[in-house]
């Protein structure tokens, strides 16, 4: 049985991507590891709002439940796999950071103070043959995170991993600060 608590923080996680629209129906994808082989994870096309907003599906074994879930299933459960420390993944789609990512930038490199004390340096990924990309996004996602926290993906959005889901919440809101003081920046 999931506690409740459980189930608030993840409420509230998804609640404030959503606010800040980096989250929304269709768009995005938040999980939470609840044990090695399950996670609870948003939905195909549902708003945090709807009682039937979250699954709990098996990591591990691709199975029924999976084809109700976000499309980002297959990139959230290969991440789990590579890094079993993680217990959070987001995607998603900060404004600021995906517009500093299209500027032919490789890294994103805070100047700001948060920034720098949070984040450092994170990899900004492109993408190269589409039909590779689309046959392997989420080993070639899942690998990118072992080494980092946080990538950012060329037109296709941020994945935040962590081992606490308020921390996803903070980063992502650090990484979006950030990418704007960059953007509006001599730098």
């Amino acid at each position: 049985m999931v506690t409740k608590n459980i189930i608030d923080e993840y409420y509230l996680t998804a609640k404030e991507l959503f606010e800040k629209n980096f989250i929304n129906v269709g768009v995005g994808s938040l999980s939470l590891k609840l044990k090695a082989d399950q996670m609870l994870i948003n939905k195909k096309n549902k708003h945090y709002i709807e009682n039937d907003f979250i699954k709990k599906v098996n990591i591990l074994i691709k199975n029924m439940a999976w084809e109700e879930a976000s499309e980002d299933i297959k990139i959230h459960s290969e991440i789990y796999k590579l890094n079993s420390n993680t217990k959070a993944v987001a995607h998603i789609f900060p404004k600021n950071v995906m517009t500093f990512a299209q500027e032919n930038h490789f890294f994103l490199n805070p100047i700001d103070f948060l920034g720098k004390k949070n984040l450092y340096k994170i990899p900004i990924i492109e993408i190269g043959n589409i039909q590779e990309w689309e046959e392997n996004n989420e080993f070639i996602i899942a690998k990118k995170l072992m080494d980092n926290d946080i990538i950012i993906i060329k037109g296709f959005g941020v994945f935040i991993k962590s081992r606490d889901i308020r921390e996803i919440l903070k980063k992502s809101i650090i990484l979006e600060n950030s990418a704007f003081i960059l953007l509006n920046s001599h730098h």
